[in-house]
């Protein structure tokens, strides 16, 4: 990307902006909005759709659309004219962007006959309600790759919301409606057991590539939650997966064969050709990966991939105060990967430079270097095809074919990748975002943690320690927070330390936006990393400060764990959801780390809460469950702690219930409930006191229509917090108060929530005869 000049070209609203990536278009000549109030009251006033378009800084196709339509004159006055165009950073707002990816996703499936998504993302709303009317990606400046242009987008957008409002609002309502749909949880339960876990390895292996590793086809990512699960939950049946996966990655060009980082996908399905930027949360879910893998089968090629990537996230993503970088760009100059692509001659030259002549055949050999170039860049077709560099075959076959002993292979090997390594450094770099993203650091201070641990690599566990401290310090704002109270037969008490608000990120010293679950969840798994590591009490405490801080903030026994709620500034409809992307899902992480803290303090209270938010997810994650595999990991483990109960599945209740006609009438009846001691039911009165708004109230309803009930509840019990509740054995006079020509049972719905004295279980509704 060209550096800009603030001496001779005028800038737009983003100027002062913190995002790298909301910085690279402040002199676009579009004149970009951040996301706020101030562009959403600006299109209100002149009647236009707001033209939202979303990406992050080192996203390669972000770059291409700048330059093709960003950057010119004529598109930034068609825009200007019609619209009032926004900017968002992704990687700043998560919650909006994975709402607008659902638009994307849900609008192309329905338009054309599949779900696509990706980045950059564009989302036209109405400016009253922010709703979307239409979303797609990338637009060429003129008709290619079988999409219109942009300027005829942009020209039909306009046009149908001047001359078909009323079927523009139509569709942004259907669209909204489509949206909540995939964004919320399912009210059906559906048991999480063994059989679901099984089965979910099946379903994996079904479209496992067995030939190239991986799962699924072009373009393939490395989608790391996937292989993790198998490792914890089927690793009898899904090894040999599980090897030719791991090889695949490792031997192929989405790995960086010089500095030992991964790139963040392959455009094939071979993992040859990558999309060449690096991501932050793939090298710290992939450093775990291959460090499990190689505690599990000991195998020294696993071992050396495990320890050049860490040692890459040391060398070259670790920022000076010690957490680590997001993201390393795609380009340089307009090209994609050109500071990673060689010839065959570049090659040989480096080598013969750095003296290792006798090293040619062994570099031209290991990476392939006879067979044709396997790179051109499809927007420079003008310019020399290339090589990115992969191993041929795994290093002890390579050394065979060589006749050479694998020590000696290696060592040779090694200066290689050196030299090359050196010359590489000569060339022009791509841009580093240097943000410290909260969550995506978590997973790095988990990989480098988990990995020194298994691998006996303190100097790992070091470096994840110093990357904690610099998160907790920079970006976890110090109030008082109070400790879950323990169960009765917990002895061990643990004092929380300060902390209440958990910020997105830093850069500069500066913060921006508070943290959503996905930051809670994923650098709580990171501190509980080290909790294990070190036997350090510290990290333990802030783990559990941290993930009390995420209970408090983002569970809703209504909704489940919810990354947002829904608000008036953008975000249409609540964010729930149980799917494992690139990032881990929060709810997925903060279910795993409940799971441990429940392990690691013997606090009962950390295993009911996991228990409460799978058991309302069950019938979501039972729907898609290869697409849930971080709360299935969670849900496993649980079961040791809670070996009774099934989330999702029928376990004994603590509340019994019976309806028993009086004097044998068909129009007075008791219903008696019997609570278990350490259970209540939330009261009716809650219902209307503004302290206990979340909680379910116990209601009865008539199940047949027309049937009107008179229901006497008794006095309920008042709890220290205020609210109020029933224990023990609750008798409820029902009366039938609208004449029934024919005498028959009373079929009731009773709805209530049953709660222990730390936790409350999802409401439930249970039908009754009598």
């Amino acid at each position: 990307m060209p550096e800009h000049n603030a001496m001779n070209q005028s800038s737009n609203f983003l100027v002062n902006e913190k995002s790298p990536y909301l910085l690279q278009h402040a002199f676009n000549p579009v004149p970009w909005h951040p996301w706020g109030d101030a562009a959403i009251a600006k299109a209100r006033l002149r009647d236009v759709p707001l033209l939202v378009s979303s990406g992050y800084s080192t996203c390669y196709w972000c770059h291409v659309m700048e330059r093709e339509c960003f950057e010119d004159p004529d598109i930034a006055r068609l825009m200007d004219e019609h619209y009032v165009c926004v900017k968002v950073d992704r990687e700043q707002r998560p919650d909006l962007d994975a709402l607008w990816m659902t638009a994307c996703q849900v609008f192309t499936a329905i338009t054309e006959g599949r779900s696509s998504g990706g980045w950059p993302l564009h989302v036209f709303l109405d400016p009253t309600t922010l709703r979307p009317f239409f979303a797609g990606t990338y637009f060429p400046p003129t008709p290619a790759h079988g999409r219109i242009s942009f300027p005829q987008l942009l020209s039909r957008m306009s046009q149908a919301w001047s001359s078909k409002r009323i079927d523009i609002q139509a569709q942004a309502n259907e669209l909204t409606r489509l949206i909540e749909q995939e964004l919320q949880l399912s009210a059906q339960r559906k048991p999480l057991d063994e059989e679901l876990q099984m089965n979910t390895a099946r379903a994996l292996l079904s479209f496992h590539d067995a030939v190239n590793g991986g799962f699924g086809g072009a373009p393939k990512f490395p989608q790391p939650s996937l292989p993790l699960f198998l490792q914890a939950n089927a690793p009898q049946i899904s090894q040999s997966a599980l090897i030719r996966t791991l090889d695949g990655m490792a031997l192929g060009g989405v790995r960086d064969q010089l500095d030992g980082g991964f790139h963040r996908y392959a455009v094939d399905a071979t993992w040859t050709v990558p999309h060449f930027e690096k991501m932050l949360y793939d090298q710290g879910q992939l450093l775990l990966l291959y460090a499990r893998q190689t505690a599990q089968g000991g195998d020294d090629f696993f071992a050396s991939i495990t320890s050049e990537l860490a040692e890459f996230l040391l060398g070259v993503m670790c920022l000076p105060s010690g957490g680590f970088m997001s993201a390393i760009d795609a380009e340089v100059d307009g090209r994609e990967g050109l500071n990673f692509i060689w010839s065959k001659y570049e090659v040989t030259h480096a080598l013969q430079m750095a003296g290792l002549t006798h090293d040619v055949p062994l570099a031209v050999d290991a990476f392939g270097l006879n067979a044709s170039p396997n790179f051109r860049d499809p927007h420079h077709p003008e310019d020399e095809p290339k090589f990115v560099l992969l191993l041929r075959a795994r290093p002890e076959k390579l050394a065979k074919s060589l006749h050479m002993q694998p020590a000696l292979w290696h060592e040779r090997y090694k200066a290689v990748r050196q030299a090359l390594l050196a010359q590489r450094a000569s060339r022009k770099s791509p841009r580093m975002d240097t943000t410290l993203i909260t969550g995506w650091n978590g997973l790095a201070i988990e990989g480098l943690a988990e990995a020194g641990r298994l691998c006996k690599q303190p100097r790992w566990i070091d470096a994840a320690a110093r990357a904690a401290t610099d998160v907790l310090a920079q970006c976890w704002v110090s109030t008082p927070i109070a400790a879950p109270m323990n169960d009765a037969n917990n002895t061990r008490s643990m004092a929380a330390p300060a902390g209440a608000t958990l910020y997105r990120s830093a850069k500069d010293g500066v913060v921006s936006g508070a943290g959503y679950l996905e930051d809670y969840a994923c650098l709580a798994s990171g501190l509980l990393a080290l909790a294990r590591a070190t036997d350090d009490p510290h990290w333990l405490q802030y783990a559990s400060a941290i993930v009390q801080s995420a209970y408090e903030q983002f569970w809703n026994v209504d909704l489940g764990w919810v990354e947002a709620l829904a608000n008036d500034s953008g975000r249409i409809v609540a964010i729930s959801g149980m799917d494992d992307g690139a990032v881990p899902s929060g709810a997925g992480m903060i279910t795993q780390c409940m799971v441990t803290l429940a392990q690691l303090t013997q606090n009962n209270i950390w295993a009911q809460r996991a228990f409460a938010g799978l058991d309302r997810a069950s019938g979501t994650i039972a729907q898609k469950p290869t697409s849930a595999a971080r709360s299935l990991m969670a849900a496993r483990e649980l079961r040791a702690l809670l070996p009774e109960r099934v989330p999702g599945g029928a376990a004994p209740t603590p509340v019994r219930m019976e309806l028993v006609a009086m004097n044998h009438s068909f129009d007075d009846f008791e219903l008696r409930l019997d609570i278990d001691a350490g259970h209540h039911v939330a009261a009716q009165q809650n219902a209307k006191t503004s302290a206990s708004a979340l909680l379910c109230g116990l209601d009865i309803v008539a199940h047949d229509s027309g049937v009107q009930l008179k229901c006497g509840f008794p006095l309920p019990t008042q709890l220290p917090d205020g609210s109020q509740c029933y224990k023990g054995k609750v008798v409820i006079h029902v009366e039938v108060i609208t004449p029934r020509p024919t005498p028959r049972p009373l079929r009731l719905g009773v709805r209530m929530q049953i709660c222990t004295d730390q936790v409350c279980l999802a409401p439930e509704e249970r039908l009754i005869e009598g």
